[in-house]
């Protein structure tokens, strides 16, 4: 493998250098969330501010990215979080993690603090700093397109944030991929960028690579064409639903949060108003790929017509925007989700954590706990779409009652009394889509999630379990989310996408060899994505994190679910970590990385 090369800019200095990345640290750590993780830790004192200037963003690619691998359109970006306070990393679909590998580097780490706006343009070798004064204020669309022609450099990727994060929404987002929309979206990685004046970054190059072993490159290839014709019924709901697909069968199972997470069951009625394969004939979409080299696009493109919100034109809405703005509030308007999920990308803020803001919200008024003269007017109801969009047009003026719930439920529900039970977050970052009080899985990711209430960073045991009926099962728990959890992290970092996960992961070992000329063997993989994991865990207790923070809302601990069909659980959590610290080598009293495992993974 060619020299892994690290450029470091500074905002402050406006200057840039770069680094080589040892080798061992590469072949240790992959690329994308592992080097991130690492980087992190290394170049980021404890107890750092993450709205000061010495946090650290952090974009990297993996050693799929420019090499034309299957359903690699993929980046990471690291940091710390300014909504949680702990360890970030988010992962973004789109050209952009091979803009920084054709540019010539694994990974783009910003320090410091611009003086005013700027953006950067980072073309092969060269960078340079623009003023952006121009651009504040304007939507991420609008700046994109701007930072395209002021640079006249077509075959970019940008990152942009927002109003969201010019105004320090704790959790705002940066975009790329112009009207493709595809996000860093979770944890505020956006109001990190706009804490230090950075509106954007364009990134090309013209740089090409070779892969270690064409040979065996070009048989992994063919071995994922086989894969994707052998599954081609999960493929074509995935072209022709995308991750709404899903909506049905969760609330089959109980496992789709409905009304701020009171119950996992939604009235069949409702679900029929936003989830695109029952209603498809209503909202045509159009396909689309998040980036290059995806044999299987399951993006797509819509355009309201008709109605109270014609004119709004968005990707997806995908799954999780669809439970956070549908389900989770109450909504069964398609075109009402559609309007929220763009005025959030339009403006660079999060959509799970402003949908479950809004929720918690409309509990708290619905409890009698906040009145009209708190929400300055706004009569909140669960089903009240114009509701939720005034909500959402507050925060991000980020003005009055606005500024406080930019802030995200945690915080808001430490200034309500009596909110704290249904304040639905895990170490302050609002949950993903999965109702988990009987899916011990579910809820044991959640609880052990490096950067919290992450659906997905240590796997996706959901399905499986709810597949193979061991959703309860609490004995061997811990084991059964390993092995998910590490390959969701080896896939992170190499850097490729999770969703065909059931044909993709069990061929990491031959793709990375092929790629790197590192021997990756089976058993080398499973130690990677170890470390990595053990990386991040480190981070979190070197900034004071431990078993009490492994932690679920208490409505998931304390609630029974109310109907559906397991009605009655509760999740038996204590159990379930000791299950999880068994299995990842940590600590049962402490949750820390125990000197042995350090030893063994090779991790100081």
């Amino acid at each position: 493998m060619e020299d892994a090369k690290l450029l470091i800019i500074n905002l402050t200095a406006r200057t840039y250098r770069t680094e080589i990345i040892p080798e061992k640290i590469v072949r240790h750590y992959i690329g994308g969330r592992g080097l991130g993780a690492y980087l992190l830790y290394k170049n980021l004192p404890a107890g750092t501010d993450p709205l000061s200037s010495e946090n650290v963003l952090i974009f990297t690619a993996g050693p799929a990215q420019n090499l034309s691998v299957p359903f690699s359109p993929k980046a990471v970006l690291t940091t710390k979080s300014p909504l949680t306070g702990i360890y970030l990393y988010s992962v973004s679909s789109g050209a952009i993690g091979h803009n920084i590998r054709k540019a010539g580097y694994m990974a783009i780490m910003i320090i410091g603090k611009a003086e005013e706006p700027l953006y950067l343009h980072i073309a092969d070798e060269k960078v340079t700093f623009h003023k952006a004064n121009h651009l504040w204020g304007k939507d991420t669309l609008t700046t994109q397109k701007l930072l395209l022609d002021e640079t006249k450099d077509k075959r970019a990727s940008t990152a942009v944030i927002g109003p969201g994060g010019e105004k320090l929404i704790l959790y705002a987002s940066i975009i790329t991929e112009g009207d493709k929309f595809r996000a860093f979206a979770r944890g505020g990685p956006g109001c990190v960028m706009g804490s230090k004046n950075l509106k954007g970054l364009v990134i090309s190059g013209t740089k090409t690579y070779q892969p270690a072993d064409p040979e065996a490159l070009s048989m992994f290839k063919r071995k994922i064409a086989a894969a994707i014709r052998e599954n081609s019924v999960w493929a074509e709901l995935r072209r022709r639903y995308g991750t709404g697909d899903d909506m049905p069968f969760m609330n089959k199972v109980g496992m789709l949060p409905t009304r701020n997470w009171q119950t996992g069951v939604w009235e069949e009625d409702k679900l029929k108003g936003i989830a695109p394969m029952l209603n498809a004939g209503i909202w045509p979409r159009k396909n689309i790929a998040c980036g290059p080299y995806c044999p299987n696009p399951c993006s797509h493109y819509l355009e309201i017509k008709s109605g109270p919100y014609a004119g709004v034109a968005v990707d997806g809405p995908e799954y999780e925007t669809m439970y956070a703005f549908g389900s989770n509030l109450g909504i069964d308007k398609f075109d009402a989700v559609a309007a929220a999920a763009s005025l959030c990308d339009l403006n660079g803020i999060d959509t799970i954590s402003t949908g479950l803001t809004i929720s918690f919200l409309t509990e708290c008024y619905e409890k009698g706990l906040i009145d009209r003269n708190y929400t300055e007017g706004i009569e909140l109801a669960f089903g009240n779409d114009e509701a939720v969009i005034q909500c959402l047009k507050k925060i991000i003026a980020r003005e009055g009652i606005g500024h406080h719930w930019g802030e995200g439920t945690r915080r808001l529900s430490a200034t309500i009394n009596g909110s704290s039970s249904f304040a639905m977050h895990c170490k302050g970052l609002e949950m993903g889509g999965y109702e988990c009080r009987a899916f011990y899985g579910q809820a044991l990711q959640f609880a052990i999630n490096p950067k919290g209430g992450d659906h997905h960073g240590m796997g996706l045991p959901a399905r499986s379990e709810a597949a193979d009926g061991s959703n309860k099962v609490i004995k061997g728990k811990g084991e059964y989310l390993k092995e998910d959890a590490i390959g969701r992290v080896i896939a992170d970092s190499a850097i490729v996408c999770v969703f065909p996960r059931k044909f993709l992961f069990p061929l990491f070992h031959e793709m990375l060899t092929a790629l790197t000329g590192f021997l990756y063997s089976p058993e080398e993989v499973t130690k990677a994505g170890m470390r990595i994991i053990a990386q991040e865990r480190l981070f979190n207790v070197r900034e004071g994190l431990g078993r009490k923070d492994d932690t679920l809302p208490p409505r998931l601990l304390k609630e029974p679910l109310p109907d559906g069909p397991y009605k009655g659980s509760i999740v038996p959590l204590e159990e379930l970590k000791d299950e999880a610290y068994r299995a990842f080598g940590w600590d049962l009293e402490t949750g820390e990385p125990t000197p042995q495992l350090l030893s063994e993974l090779e991790v100081n």
